[in-house]
C-alpha cells in the first residue's frame, strides 16, 4: 500500500467518524468536547481483522486503549475540520478518490462472490499432465559433519591428525552429535550436533564434500574428506532420491493457483464492462479548454504526491 493510499484511507475514515452525529448516544469515552460513542466503536471494530478485534475486546484495559486511539483520531479530524482543511481542493479530491476506491473494493468482493467456479480438480489434473517436468523433486540429503579447519598448508598435518583421531573415537562407539558439539570448528552446525540445516542438494556443497556424501548410506560415516575449508568427517542422516511428485502432493497448490488466476481473469473481464461504451463521445473543445486552463496552474504549483487511479477493480488491501 502506498503512502498516498494510506493517507487517503486514514483521512477519509477519520473525517467520516468526526462528522458522525453522536449527540444522542451515550459516551463510552469523554474528554473536553470530544466523545466516543458505541456506534463509533462498532464502526472501527468492523474494520479490524478478526484476531485483532478479539484481542481488543478481550479485556477492559485493551478496550480502553482502543477507545483512546479512536478519541485521538476523532480529535485530530475535528481539528482539521475546524481549520477548514476538509474544504481545500486537494483534500476534497483525496476524499472523493477514497470513497470511490472503497465502493470499488466492495463491488469487487461482491462480484468475486458471484463468480461460478469450474471444476478446479479436473483443471489441476490437466495442468499436472502437461507440466510434469515442473513437479520433479531433486535428489536431497540430510547430512552432518565435523570440521577441522586448515587455514594454511602449515596446519594441514596437525588438523588431519586431529580429525583422524576423532574418526577413531567414532568408530569405537562415541556419539557423533556429542563429538560434533565439542570438537567441530564449523560453528553454525556444531551447535546442532554437526547437522546442516534441512535437506541439501549436491550443487549446494563443495565438490569433494558432495561426492563423499553421495557414496554413503544413511547412518554411515565417511573417511576423512579434504575441502577448501579443511578436513571433514561426514555422516549421512537421510537420503531422498529424485522422484516425480504425485498429483495428490501438488493438487492443493495447483488448485489454488488455478482458482486465483481464474477469479482474477473474471474480475478483469467484468471491469472492462465499466469502461466507456461504443456510444462514448469526448467533447474536444471542452478538453482543449481544460488543457489551456490547467497549463498555468501546473507551472506554478509544487508537485503533488502521485495518485494512481487503478485499472478496473482495485486489489483488496491496495
Amino acid at each position: 500500500m502506498t503512502i498516498v493510499r494510506l493517507l487517503i484511507i486514514i483521512l477519509g475514515s477519520l473525517l467520516a467518524v468526526a462528522r458522525a452525529d453522536s449527540a444522542a448516544e451515550p459516551a463510552l469515552l469523554r474528554s473536553g468536547d470530544i466523545i466516543v460513542t458505541g456506534p463509533e466503536l462498532q464502526q472501527f471494530l468492523l474494520l479490524l481483522p478478526e484476531t485483532t478485534r478479539a484481542e481488543t475486546l478481550a479485556s477492559p484495559e485493551a478496550l480502553k486503549i482502543f477507545l483512546s486511539k479512536i478519541y485521538q483520531a476523532k480529535y485530530i479530524a475535528t481539528e482539521a475540520e475546524r481549520q477548514g482543511l476538509d474544504q481545500t481542493p486537494k483534500v476534497q479530491a483525496y476524499l472523493m478518490l477514497q470513497q470511490r476506491q472503497v465502493l470499488a473494493e466492495a463491488l469487487r468482493e461482491k462480484t468475486r462472490e458471484q463468480i461460478a467456479a469450474p471444476d478446479f480438480t479436473q483443471l489441476a489434473r490437466e495442468q499436472y499432465a502437461v507440466r510434469r517436468d515442473e513437479f520433479q523433486l531433486p535428489e536431497q540429503f540430510k547430512v552432518a559433519h565435523i570440521l577441522k579447519k586448515a587455514r594454511c598448508d602449515c596446519e594441514k598435518a596437525a588438523q588431519r591428525q586431529k580429525i583422524e583421531q576423532l574418526r577413531t573415537r567414532l568408530q569405537a562407539g562415541e556419539d557423533f552429535a556429542t563429538l560434533a558439539k565439542a570438537e567441530s570448528e564449523d560453528i553454525g552446525s556444531a551447535a546442532n550436533g554437526g547437522a546442516l540445516a534441512g535437506w541439501v542438494k549436491r550443487e549446494q556443497l563443495v565438490a569433494p564434500f558432495a561426492e563423499a556424501m553421495s557414496q554413503l548410506k544413511p547412518g554411515q560415516l565417511s573417511a576423512v574428506v579434504e575441502t577448501e575449508f579443511g578436513f571433514h568427517l561426514i555422516k549421512l542422516v537421510d537420503h531422498q532420491p529424485a522422484r516425480q511428485q504425485t498429483f495428490e502432493e501438488v493438487q492443493p497448490t495447483l488448485e489454488q493457483q488455478l482458482r486465483k488466476t481464474y477469479v482474477q481473469d473474471q474480475l478483469d473481464k467484468k471491469a472492462l464492462t465499466y469502461l466507456p461504451g461504443p456510444d462514448a463521445k469526448f467533447d474536444d473543445s471542452a478538453l482543449d479548454a481544460v488543457l489551456r486552463d490547467q497549463a498555468p496552474a501546473q507551472a506554478s504549483s509544487p508537485p503533488a504526491p502521485a495518485v494512481k487511479i487503478p485499472d478496473g477493480f482495485p486489489n483488496k488491501g491496495q
